[in-house]
């Protein structure tokens, strides 16, 4: 441990917490208070610190780079990394959306405050502070709308459909953006420049959404004609929950 912290800068109490929290692994033990430390967790110590104080990211953020189930490369990282804050920004001139209020869109929108709660409980959308008020940045506001839409086509819960049904959604997409992420990375990096990246990203967000939008109608419409309601759990893959 000694060494470790001298090759990182980082203290044992901070290397202890990057253990406990999943950002290292458990290092080997080959006798009772003795521990080894090999070269690769010099390497994701360094990598960590870099995170932190040249991207500052939060340790939850780190978290899911440095220890996910199939751990990305470096170089992978670093074409994820690339398109932080690049993505469809702003047209200049247009005018920006600053959001409306929990209370606003309650009234506007004639869905109660407790099932905007509820829906922001599946993590569908993100109720912030501003103003003193709880808010709703564009973002979710516009998933609010929509959701106010299927409300007014009878999705009500008077007929059954509750807020909390919509985390299926939020589990099989955050899953599906995942793998997307991964097969991104692994297709780009060290092979195409940041802007190259960024325009491929943008294409592939639109482009695919549309392939998946279809190819859910062609799959319900094949399940209604075939009467298949079964649960994917019986018998099927699944894709797993993450997050």
């Amino acid at each position: 441990m000694k060494d470790l912290e001298a090759r990182t800068g980082v203290g044992r109490e901070a290397i202890r917490f990057y253990i406990r929290e999943g950002l290292l692994p458990e290092p080997e033990r080959p006798a009772k208070n003795v521990a080894w430390y090999d070269e690769a967790f010099v390497e994701r110590i360094r990598f960590i610190k870099e995170l932190q104080e040249k991207r500052y990211l939060p340790l939850s953020v780190i978290r899911r780079i440095v220890a996910d189930d199939e751990e990305l490369s470096r170089t992978e990282v670093d074409a994820l990394l690339e398109l932080d804050g690049k993505l469809f920004p702003q047209v200049e001139g247009a005018p920006a959306s600053e959001g409306e209020s929990v209370a606003s869109v309650s009234r506007r929108c004639d869905i109660p405050p407790a099932d905007i709660r509820a829906f922001a409980a599946t993590r569908a959308i993100e109720i912030a502070k501003k103003r003193g008020a709880d808010w709703l940045e564009p973002s979710s506001l516009q998933l609010v709308e929509i959701w106010a839409e299927l409300r007014r086509a009878g999705f009500t819960p008077d007929a059954g459909f509750r807020p909390e049904q919509y985390g299926i959604y939020v589990d099989m997409v955050e899953w599906l953006a995942r793998e997307e992420l991964r097969l991104f990375t692994k297709g780009v990096a060290g092979r195409v420049t940041g802007e190259a990246a960024v325009d491929m990203a943008e294409r592939a967000i639109d482009l695919v959404g549309q392939i998946i939008v279809q190819l859910r109608k062609n799959i319900l419409l094949r399940l209604i004609a075939e009467g298949d309601v079964e649960p994917p759990s019986r018998g099927r893959k699944r894709a797993p929950k993450r997050g």
